[in-house]
Parts: C-alpha cells; sequence; structure tokens
C-alpha cells in the first residue's frame, strides 16, 4: 500500500513538472537560494531620481472596500484595526493579506486625498517589514494604484515618491519569471508605471522586455487571456486600459510598447464583448466569482473613452464557444485547461456548459469562494462542480494543491457548425474510457447528446442551476425549471440535490442541481414550458 501511495505520488509530480519551462525551475531554485542565503533588502533613506507630474483620463472606481476608521471589508471577511493597521495580518489567510496591500481602495467611491495620504503612510511607518507586501505581486499592484491615486489629486509628496522608487527598486529583482502567466504580466504592467513616473532607463528597457513577450504570449488570437479566466480577462483588460491611459496622456520613449498595448486591446475588447451574455454578465468559467473584476460593461465603457469599440469575432483558440436561439444563450468549453505551463486557475471543466434564457442564468458555473488549500478548493475544481460529465468517479484532470494540475485531459473539437457543437477529451483514457458530447441548438431549444465507451460502471452527468431558479419535478426524467422543460432519455436515475453556489470569496448559498447517473448514453433536451 505504502509503495502504491509512493507510485502514485511520483506520477503526479511528473505530470506536473514535466510541463514546466526552463526559466520557472531556474528561477525556482535561485530565489529559494537568494531568498535564504541574500535575501532582497528593502532599501532606507534613499532620494528619489526626478520624475513627471503623471496625467490620466478618468478611470472605474473600485469596490467599496474601506469604510473608515480602520475598518476594512474584503473578500466578504471584515476586520478593524483599532491603532495602527497591522499589514501583515493573517488572520484570514494570505489573500486577504495581499488585497489589504494592494490599496484598490484609493479608487473606491468617496475616497479623499487626506484618508489615503494617512493610508499610505501608515504603510510607509515600517515598510521594511511588510513581509506579504513587499512580495512582487503585491508591489505590482500596490505602486500602480499609489500613482493613479497621485495622478487623481495632482499631489506627489517627495516621501511616497521616494517609497515608490524603493518599491520599484525591490521589484525590478523579484520579477515572477518562477511562476510567469498573469503574475509577470502585472509586474510589467507596474514597471511600465514606473518607467513612465521616473522617466528611468532601467524600468523601461525590463518594462519592455516582459510586456513585449507576454503581451504577444499571453493574449491568444481570438483576444482571450491565455489562462482563460474571464474574470483574470476582465482585470488584465483593465490594467492594460490603464497603461495605454498612462501611455497616451504623458511623455515616455515607448512608442512601440503604446502600438502593441492598442493592438492587444482591441483584441481583449472584442473577445469581452462577444463573451458577454444579453444581460452584461460573463460566464464563470474557471477560477472566476463575482467581486474581484469589474463588470464587463465597467470595463468595455473605459475602453470606449479611450477609443476603442468592440467588433465582431469568431471564438476559436480559447476553446470557448457561443450559441444563441431565440431567448436561449449558451456557451460551451471545449478549450484546454490553459497554458500548460501555468495551469493554476483551470478547472476539470471540459465539455462543461452555461446556460441562460430571457437574459437570466438557468444552468450556471459554481464559481469559487476560496484559494486555501484545502478541501474546498479541490471541490470547486473538480469534475462533480461542473455541468459535465464524471465516469467511475474520476476526475477529468488531476486538480491538486491549490494551483496544481498533474494528469489533464486533452479536448478535441469533432464538429463546430452553427448551432451544432461536439468535442470529445481525453481525460479518461487511463481508465479505458471516452466522453463525447454533442450540443445542437435550434428552434428554441438545446439539446445535449453524451456518449461514453469503454469499462463504464459509472457515468454521472450534472446541471448546476442558479440560486433563483426553481426545480421540480413532473415526472420520471421530466423536471420543470422556470418556464423550460428538461427531459431527460437514457438515464437510470435522476436526482435533485442541493450544493453551495459561489457568489464571491467566502460568500455561499445553497442552490440545486440534477444528477444524472446513465449508461453510455443520456440525451437531455431543454425546451420551453
Amino acid at each position: 500500500m505504502v509503495q502504491k501511495l509512493m507510485l502514485k505520488k511520483l506520477n503526479r509530480y511528473y505530470h506536473t513538472l514535466k510541463h514546466l519551462k526552463p526559466i520557472q525551475i531556474r528561477y525556482q531554485v535561485w530565489y529559494r537560494v537568494r531568498d535564504r542565503f541574500f535575501p532582497v533588502e528593502v532599501p532606507d533613506g534613499l532620494k528619489a531620481p526626478e520624475f513627471q507630474e503623471v496625467k490620466l483620463k478618468p478611470f472605474p472606481k473600485q469596490f467599496e472596500h474601506y469604510l473608515e476608521d480602520g475598518h476594512f471589508s474584503l473578500l466578504h471577511q471584515e476586520h478593524t484595526f483599532n491603532e495602527s493597521i497591522n499589514w501583515n495580518y493573517s488572520g484570514y489567510g494570505k489573500l486577504w493579506t495581499y488585497h489589504l496591500n494592494y490599496f484598490d481602495y484609493l479608487h473606491q467611491p468617496g475616497m479623499r486625498w487626506e484618508t489615503g495620504k494617512e493610508l499610505m503612510d501608515d504603510f510607509l511607518a515600517d515598510i521594511q517589514n511588510r513581509m506579504d507586501g513587499m512580495e512582487p505581486y503585491p508591489i505590482s499592484l500596490r505602486t500602480i494604484n499609489w500613482i493613479k491615486f497621485l495622478a487623481v489629486h495632482q499631489r506627489f509628496p517627495q516621501h511616497i515618491v521616494e517609497s515608490l522608487h524603493v518599491q520599484y527598486l525591490v521589484l525590478t529583482k523579484k520579477p515572477e519569471y518562477h511562476l510567469l502567466g498573469n503574475h509577470l504580466l502585472e509586474n510589467g504592467f507596474s514597471l511600465l508605471f514606473g518607467a513612465v513616473f521616473f522617466q528611468d532607463e532601467k524600468l523601461t528597457q525590463l518594462a519592455k522586455k516582459i510586456l513585449s513577450r507576454e503581451l504577444n504570449e499571453q493574449i491568444l488570437e481570438d483576444g482571450a487571456h491565455f489562462e482563460l479566466s474571464p474574470m483574470y480577462h476582465t482585470i488584465l483588460l483593465q490594467r492594460a486600459l490603464d497603461g495605454y491611459n498612462l501611455l497616451i496622456n504623458n511623455n515616455h520613449d515607448l512608442k512601440e510598447m503604446q502600438n502593441l498595448l492598442e493592438q492587444k486591446i482591441q483584441l481583449m475588447v472584442n473577445w469581452l464583448d462577444t463573451m458577454q451574455f444579453r444581460n452584461g454578465d460573463i460566464p464563470m468559467f474557471n477560477d472566476s466569482t463575482h467581486g474581484q473584476a469589474l463588470d464587463p460593461k465597467t470595463i468595455l465603457d473605459y475602453a470606449k473613452r479611450l477609443g476603442f469599440s468592440p467588433e465582431p469575432i469568431k471564438l476559436t483558440e480559447s476553446g470557448y464557444r457561443k450559441f444563441e436561439s431565440g431567448d436561449f444563450e449558451m456557451e460551451a468549453d471545449v478549450g484546454s485547461v490553459g497554458p500548460s505551463y501555468q495551469p493554476g486557475h483551470a478547472h476539470c471543466d471540459m465539455l462543461s456548459f452555461v446556460l441562460y434564457h430571457k437574459g437570466k442564468p438557468v444552468i450556471v458555473d459554481r464559481e469559487i469562494s476560496t484559494y486555501e488549500k484545502n478541501s474546498r478548493r479541490e471541490e470547486e475544481r473538480g469534475t462533480a462542480s461542473h455541468n459535465t460529465v464524471m465516469i467511475n468517479g474520476e476526475e477529468q484532470s488531476d486538480v491538486w494543491g491549490g494551483f496544481r494540475v498533474g494528469r489533464r485531459a486533452i479536448p478535441e473539437i469533432l464538429e463546430d457548425l452553427e448551432g451544432v457543437l461536439s468535442a470529445t477529451h481525453t481525460g479518461y483514457e487511463h481508465i479505458g474510457c471516452k466522453h463525447r458530447r454533442k450540443w445542437t441548438i435550434e428552434d428554441g431549444s438545446l439539446q445535449i447528446e453524451d456518449l461514453v465507451d469503454g469499462d463504464v460502471k459509472r457515468a454521472e452527468a450534472w446541471f448546476h442551476f442558479h440560486p433563483e431558479v426553481v426545480v421540480r419535478e413532473l415526472d420520471r426524467g421530466t423536471f420543470h425549471i422556470e418556464n423550460l422543460i428538461l427531459a431527460l432519455d437514457g438515464f437510470r436515475s435522476a436526482e435533485i440535490e442541493s450544493y453551495e453556489y459561489c457568489l464571491g470569496f467566502n460568500k455561499k448559498t445553497e442552490a440545486l442541481r440534477l444528477r444524472v447517473v446513465f449508461g453510455d448514453r443520456l440525451k437531455t433536451v431543454i425546451s420551453k414550458g
């Protein structure tokens, strides 16, 4: 038994690590060695170089997370600091601490200069001991937020300018090459702000190096961000728009970067507009949830003010497909788990889908409520939390460790026509099974055909309904869903059960889902009631 568990563990590590890029491995080793023997220190007493008083066109307000008098509400968890703020506070986990250190709340409605400056001064009182806050990702978001805040109020206190310079000195020694993905892209956007603010050649060259490479790799041909999370796509589009806003309103020597940003922003705007449902929602595939990204309309309005208007596109490389027929809107996921070397935000949602009817959500993605490395995180990433099929109780892909994926399913699109989509994947080949799914949407109805092959002992299909959707069984295999009828053919059993739908980090509510057990074939028809 011990030997078997050891082999399973080794197999998991092999399938996880074999996809990493050499640069990730090299920097993982170097940063660990350096942090132990030659840690990066936060300089003290440095004078800032020359800077320009940057200007920005109006940008969107953020969520209201600072409630005055040391009271913060982050990730649906509140805490009040009675005296000075403990910027290392870990009572709610690392992600809460990160958000505390991002300073997004500087841009919430009604934030006054005096309040914002007081918060920045509190952070600076002991900057050398801001552990999580001086990691590269929080530095990246905070420096952008601080420069934006100074620009809004056109006030540039020398001690804050000098602290920004110090934070950029630390960031230049810690770009997240060991992670890559959206983290390194955020590093690049921050360095862009530093380069323009300080007119600094070193920051300029590093920003150009990172952004040129990462924008070209991370923005796919159809405009999606390559980690395939609509939430992160929206966040990064806002960041790209902020960078473009900076460049078109200030002096710089980054014309090529401005042109590149203009090109990539247009692609991202097109994709986000295409992925929107008629009511303005986006599907919450992979790591997506409410309360993190601003709503798409707000971001698209911001883009429009900067000169970008959506253009019609065909969804291709991202692996998402969208169909509309009458009052039905359906979006399906027939894409990969994400970039092979950074699938940290991927889920077991291959061949999953979401359905809207008359502009309202009916069948939805469960979303996420935590980034903690626990059973909840694994469950929310798991196959049974998505509108797809599980065979013999096995996961499509081996999601583990919070942000890891070992063995992973590979999709194959079999048919991609107007109103018809069929695909399969390799996720069950290790147990000698195969799942194929076909969607047909026409005449105001959606038909789903599931076929499974191989040594199938138990196949289960899952349908997760929005919390506001009322579901009741009319007859065996026939269910009334609001003003729709869901009818099953080829099933063995069908049971309505409850699950926890996520309304954001640390916020859940009860909803209903349908669990259908079948043999080798299942046909599901959703039509008007």
